[in-house]
């Protein structure tokens, strides 16, 4: 499959297989997806894999996210989905991998009169950092479509991060995606893209 196919074809999967990923192709996977570029070649980024008995306590964990999330789905979803997407956040599907991925923490004061260089000046370091993780999601993503296999990019646990760095035992560190990963067992519809998203300046109009 080429990488336009790979890019078009993916989807997010919240039901999995109960069948186990097998490590060497996980190895591969991260291997390759850590060749992502990053801001200054820091790679400062830390992919966590999880599984077994470990990964139901961060299951656990991860389901108290509903807690802050289920009001912020009800303002943009019908009940039918704000159900699904519950659910899903209460198992994760029954995904047998959980990737966590992580980048230093770095505390930044923002403030509503700074411009905006003394703001990029300010959050330079964490700003960098979390586009330069996004890269390697992004690629996770695509490797992992590319063996057969689901993911989903998750980001609303962060809001209990503090009790999934404490399952894991992970200090000094700031969460930036959640990513299940297994054989899918579902093939969601392609959502619609939205129109007139890239703006051609100096280029013939056609």
């Amino acid at each position: 499959m080429d990488i336009s196919a790979l890019i078009r074809e993916r989807r997010s999967i919240r039901k999995y297989h109960d069948r186990e990923v097998p490590q060497e192709v996980l190895a591969k996977i991260l291997e390759d997806a850590l060749w992502a570029p990053s801001a200054l070649n820091r790679q400062n980024w830390q992919i966590v894999a999880v599984r077994g008995e470990q990964k139901e306590k961060l299951v656990e964990a991860i389901a108290k996210t509903n807690k802050y999330f289920k009001p912020h789905l009800e303002k943009l979803f019908p009940e039918k989905m704000v159900n699904i997407t519950l659910q899903f956040f209460r198992t994760l599907g029954g995904a047998p991998v959980i990737l966590l991925v992580y980048i230093p923490k770095i505390i930044v004061e923002i403030h509503p009169e700074m411009n905006n260089l003394e703001r990029y000046q300010n959050e330079q370091g964490r700003l960098l950092s979390f586009i330069s993780a996004a890269a390697l999601i992004q690629n996770i993503l695509l490797l992992a479509k590319a063996e057969g296999l689901g993911t989903c990019w998750m980001t609303a646990p962060k809001h209990v991060e503090d009790e999934i760095n404490e399952v894991m035992g992970i200090e000094g560190k700031e969460l930036v995606s959640v990513i299940p990963i297994g054989y899918p067992d579902q093939k969601p519809p392609a959502p619609p893209r939205k129109d007139n998203k890239v703006r051609w300046i100096g280029f013939e109009q056609k």
